[in-house]
């Protein structure tokens, strides 16, 4: 027995039988002594179920349909016992000493911190390096006005209380839900970023990439929307609420773009002209200028710059 916080580690998987066995590996592994872990399978057609029961009674998992990510990752939360909380994709790995650093973190802070976050590594499907998440020191001010996310979520560990008190996973996010609880808890509590490698980010041609990259600006975009409007947003921030959505608005154009949605870019580069005609945003006339050309102009831009959300030989252009 330890006197140690219970730590809930929930892996939602689907068919993800080709990575799942090293993702549980890192858990089961791992230097902390008090660890629950539950796997929640969203009903996998691979040999991910195979996998799972050879575990046997070192394992916890259930295999049921579910509405996605978000669900499965909120009904693992639900039947955990523990203090702290995270998720880890059945396709990323945590460092072996990365919950005991978290708890120690916890543990030398007050009831008021929400969240405990490190740095993390991409790598490809053979576990190569490919380049380093960009995380840094938290700033709740620079998370919300340059709409950017520089919180790794794996790696990312959550004290129980503020998670159910923020209402957990929006479950109609599927692609930016671990942003918008970011920006929910850190409304309301600290966060804390240990200058430490915590985990690794698989990335691979299954992984939400380049097809996605559309519904990736949509959400951000509502998120965004809804964020600006809450009672609890900071009042010095509610002064810039345009200045904020002008940015999500040409973040979520990029993501369109990108992914080849020229017509959506073009919408949500309307949103951020409506806010301010005088845009000194350099991004959102280069948006402009080729989303304008349509498919002609996206391979253009591909042409010139590469395009950051397209998986080639295990990397990323």
């Amino acid at each position: 027995m330890t006197d140690r916080p219970l730590v809930s580690i929930v892996t939602p998987s689907l068919n993800q039988g080709e990575f799942i066995r090293g993702t549980i590996e890192s858990v089961l592994s791992q230097e902390y002594p008090n660890i629950e872990y539950l796997v929640m399978d969203g009903g996998s057609t691979d040999n991910t179920l195979e996998i799972l029961r050879s575990y046997g009674e070192n394992l916890s998992w259930v295999s049921e349909h579910d509405s996605g990510q978000s669900q499965a990752i909120n009904k693992g939360w639900k039947l955990a016992r523990g203090e702290i909380f995270t998720w880890l994709n059945a396709d990323d790995l945590l460092c072996r000493d990365a919950v005991s650093q978290a708890v120690l973190a916890f543990e030398a802070s007050g009831d008021d911190l929400a969240v405990v976050y490190g740095d993390c590594d991409y790598i490809d499907v053979k576990g190569h390096y490919l380049g380093n998440y960009p995380s840094r020191e938290y700033d709740y001010e620079q998370l919300v006005l340059q709409t950017e996310d520089y919180i790794p979520q794996p790696g990312t560990f959550i004290n129980r209380k503020w998670a159910v008190h923020v209402g957990m996973l929006d479950e109609n996010l599927h692609f930016v839900m671990d942003y918008d609880l970011w920006l929910r808890l850190g409304m309301r509590a600290r966060f804390k970023y240990l200058n430490k490698k915590m985990s690794f980010a698989r990335l691979h041609g299954g992984a939400k990439t380049l097809s996605s990259a559309p519904r990736f600006g949509e959400e951000l975009a509502s998120v965004f929307i809804r964020l600006v409007d809450n009672d609890d947003f900071p009042s010095h921030l509610v002064r810039r609420k345009e200045a904020i959505l002008i940015n999500a608005f040409v973040h979520a154009a990029s993501y369109c773009f990108w992914g080849g949605d020229t017509v959506r870019a073009r919408y949500f580069l309307y949103r951020a002209w409506r806010l301010s005609p005088l845009i000194r945003n350099r991004s959102f006339w280069r948006l402009l200028l080729f989303s304008s050309a349509g498919r002609a102009g996206w391979r253009l831009a591909e042409k010139i710059h590469g395009n950051p959300f397209r998986l080639e030989k295990g990397s990323l252009l």
